[in-house]
């Protein structure tokens, strides 16, 4: 089991939690530091014993503008920083609607797959 509640609440819920399920964040940006006021580094959540990041989640794509690229960024750094993550990919419902799921699908896919090894 993993669970991911909100940044502020990550190491709290860790130290609650039985020590088979995990934790995971609802995020991470793709740098180890600079000044990106607001964002989590991989490094800040391996500190906290954070092995989990869910990336690409709709709202994140909806509302902050997260292009596929960007997402396919962030997945290979947090990656490459030992994070696992978890990637979230789909249509909208205007995209489902015009009959477009499976090549939004393919296309958000392909975003993450051609920057991992």
């Amino acid at each position: 089991v993993i669970l991911a509640p909100p940044a502020p609440y990550l190491q709290s819920l860790k130290s609650s939690l039985r020590s088979d399920w995990q934790v995971s964040a609802q995020n991470v940006y793709k740098a180890t530091s600079g000044a990106y006021t607001g964002e989590i580094s991989p490094a800040m959540l391996k500190d906290l014993g954070i092995n989990w990041a869910i990336l690409g989640h709709s709202e994140r794509r909806a509302i902050f503008g997260e292009s596929d690229e960007l997402i396919g960024e962030k997945c290979a750094f947090a990656l490459e920083q030992g994070l696992k993550i978890i990637p979230c990919i789909g249509e909208s419902l205007e995209e489902r609607e015009a009959g477009k799921t499976l090549d939004v699908c393919i296309r958000q896919l392909k975003a993450i797959s051609d920057r991992i090894s």
